[in-house]
């Protein structure tokens, strides 16, 4: 397989969760040989220089203490834009983003913050904590009714190329017979496809009324070290005045990080599998 995608983007805000987000970007890097590259946006083009000149000293800090080389990039325009722009140019394949819990996402609230960091742009890992140090490496995914979540199984299958895996397919329970049909043939494709990769796997059913929460628990008491979710491709109406469950999984109090990953029409133009 060829990796077209060649980097991983660490959106900086020079506070401490963007340590966060750097230490886990490293970490992927380290296994998979992506260059991590700090990314700075600006409203004017006169703060490029500036902002150019302390993302360089962050970079330098990086080299001396972790023996790592960071790139640095400054661009001009709004988040959206001017990281899908600099996506598109450095052939990004990941994005890790640090927050400060809930009070930390609300902010990206009014900007539908699930297609600021995930649909809009690349995948996106969410992260509230430095990484911890552990021999192994486990993650939850989930399967739906939707056919959009076998697309979780392709970066499963991009991760087990650098990283030896422990697979928690997890799915909800619905009371209508047909909407569990569904769930079973997709979660029936994702044991046949771990499988076929040669994947370790174990399989959990929780209740659809509380499944978020449910993810979140067996996380905490399996140590997961990520989340896969399954962002939907467009926010209602609804979203502008209530607050779509999906944000606080992406927030969640234990602090697990979580990988946001959005289905387009033409999905993305660097992707690290084919």
């Amino acid at each position: 397989m060829i990796e077209n995608g060649k980097t991983i983007f660490v959106p900086w805000d020079f506070k401490g969760v963007s340590e966060y987000a750097l230490d886990h970007a490293l970490f992927y890097s380290s296994k998979s040989k992506l260059d991590v590259c700090l990314i700075y946006i600006v409203k004017k083009e006169e703060l490029v220089k500036e902002t150019k000149i302390k993302l360089d000293k962050i970079a330098a800090d990086v080299l001396a203490r972790k023996g790592k080389r960071v790139r640095t990039i400054v661009k001009v325009g709004s988040f959206h834009s001017g990281m899908k722009e600099a996506a598109d140019e450095n052939q990004a394949a990941m994005i890790f983003v640090g927050i400060d819990g809930f009070k930390g996402i609300q902010k990206y609230i009014g900007t539908s913050i699930l297609n600021v960091l995930s649909g809009a742009v690349i995948p996106s890992v969410v992260v509230q904590r430095p990484k911890r140090t552990r021999s192994s490496f486990s993650l939850i995914c989930p399967i739906d009714q939707r056919k959009e979540s076998k697309l979780l199984l392709r970066w499963i299958a991009f991760l087990a190329r650098y990283i030896e895996l422990k697979v928690y397919l997890v799915y909800p329970e619905f009371e209508e017979a047909g909407q569990n049909k569904k769930i079973f043939r997709n979660v029936a494709f994702a044991k046949n496809f771990l499988n076929k990769e040669k994947i370790n796997f174990e399989s959990e059913c929780f209740s659809v009324f509380d499944f978020n929460n449910s993810i979140v628990s067996f996380s905490r008491k399996r140590g997961i070290d990520l989340i896969l979710n399954l962002t939907k491709t467009e926010l209602d109406y609804r979203s502008f005045f209530t607050t779509p469950k999906s944000h606080y999984l992406i927030a969640n109090n234990e602090k697990i990080p979580v990988m946001c990953i959005t289905p387009t029409r033409t999905g993305w133009k660097f992707i690290p599998f084919k």
